[in-house]
């Protein structure tokens, strides 16, 4: 009989593999877990306590999940991830959770999950000794505080036990702090990284080896500069298994670079040391003004300069954009259309996106611009035929629910002291 089950699904199956192997790394017996994508099974087991992690965008399926197993057998349900942290208040007062992790949960969830066993999984005030809870003692709501783990690498990416694999996490946090991104607000403005030595060990688990991070280009450095003989010294390590049969994919899905580091230098290390022939970077405006307001930092030259150079060496580009943009005018959008279509006439893609507004960032409050009849019939366009890839369509209507959600639940975030104010 299981007391403790993992709600896995496709969206948070990376966090919690790592979560996993935090759990085993500090001695949690991972067979007392049910890990599962199947809510069948966890309504089948009838566990003590129940472990989800979700996105925003995600939170109108898991509250109808946590109905259907409170009205079944009414388990302890545990909350982490982004919209966790960022509105703890909504995921325990609405969403029907009964914690909620807030930061980053490798050692809070151990350390919340064997109090709660010892205390038979009754919460309590044994409960605020732990950093990265929020909770009800009482009426009255509670915060331990924001967990962080600086040392992140101090867990593997997988657990050994178990037969599951993610890309690994090789860097964690970002320096940029762009107003729409909730990535550096959560983990940090300056960018940790996992030895070398480690990333080389846990990638012989995978046939393709890919990784995670905000910006692959950065690896080893604070994250605004290059840094790249550690680059390099990460890319070389990794030869021996490719000999072997692994390939090896850098700086595309699941992560991307940012264009101001696409250079002759980098390009040549992925042409000598990586497999993937397409690199994914975020211009995300095509108008400087824009790229300024949301703290992109880097300029259109930098973008168009990253797609020449890329060409160049054989790569295919493709490039990030956000459309509707707070104080976006017709004018930007209209910079933005001639960068795609630039884009696409030297022969990169283009993938589009819809500006969302997300917890707990600087621009969570903050309404898309209204699209202008020139970029609606531009995005209509080239999605027929096939030039722009992306769910700008779809984000259109998530983006709306989501502004009414921030609307009539907006919390002041508790994620990260570097907190920066935004005028939308």
């Amino acid at each position: 009989m299981y007391e403790i089950a993992i709600r896995m699904t496709r969206r948070n199956h990376n966090a919690f593999v790592h979560l996993l192997a935090a759990l085993e790394k500090q001695g949690f017996d991972l067979g007392e877990i049910l890990i599962t994508k199947d809510i069948r099974k966890i309504m089948n087991a009838r566990p003590k306590v129940v472990l989800y992690s979700f996105f925003t965008e995600e939170i109108w399926e898991v509250k109808d999940e946590v109905k259907v197993l409170k009205e079944a057998f009414n388990p302890l349900l545990i909350a982490g991830g982004y919209h966790a942290t960022a509105m703890p208040k909504h995921t325990l007062n609405i969403l029907g959770f009964d914690i909620a992790v807030i930061g980053e949960g490798e050692e809070a969830v151990y350390s919340l999950l064997k109090t709660l066993k010892r205390t038979q999984f009754k919460t309590g005030r044994e409960l605020l000794n732990i950093i990265g809870l929020a909770f009800y003692l009482g009426w009255k709501f509670v915060f331990t505080g924001f967990a962080r783990v600086e040392d992140f690498w101090r867990f593997p990416p997988y657990p050994e036990g178990l037969k599951l694999i993610a890309p690994i996490e090789i860097s964690r946090g970002c320096p940029f702090g762009c107003y729409y991104c909730q990535t550096p607000y959560m983990k940090g403005f300056r960018m940790r990284h996992r030895p070398i030595d480690q990333i080389v060990k846990y990638s012989r688990r995978m046939k393709d080896m890919r990784y995670i991070t905000p910006n692959a280009f950065a690896y080893g450095s604070p994250g605004a500069i290059l840094k790249l003989k550690k680059l390099e010294a990460l890319l070389k390590a990794l030869q021996p298994l490719r000999k072997e049969g692994r390939r090896l994919y850098y700086g595309t899905f699941p992560s991307e670079v940012r264009p101001e580091f696409v250079l002759p230098e980098t390009l040549e290390l992925l042409i000598d040391y990586a497999d993937n022939r397409r690199l994914a970077i975020g211009a995300q405006s095509g108008d400087n003004a824009m790229l300024k307001t949301m703290h992109r930092i880097h300029k259109v030259e930098h973008v168009q300069r990253a797609v020449e150079y890329m060409l160049e060496y054989g790569f295919e580009p493709v490039v990030d954009f956000i459309v509707g943009l707070p104080g976006e005018t017709e004018e930007s959008q209209k910079r933005s259309i001639e960068l795609m279509k630039w884009i696409m006439q030297k022969g990169g893609k283009v993938r589009a996106h819809y500006f969302m507004p997300l917890p707990g960032t600087p621009w969570a409050r903050c309404k898309p611009s209204p699209l202008s009849d020139e970029m609606k019939k531009f995005l209509g366009r080239m999605a027929a035929k096939g030039k722009i890839e992306g769910s700008w369509g779809n984000q259109i209507f998530l983006s709306r629910k989501l502004q009414r959600l921030i609307e009539e639940f907006y919390e002041e975030p508790m994620s990260y002291t570097g907190w920066i104010n935004s005028a939308c």
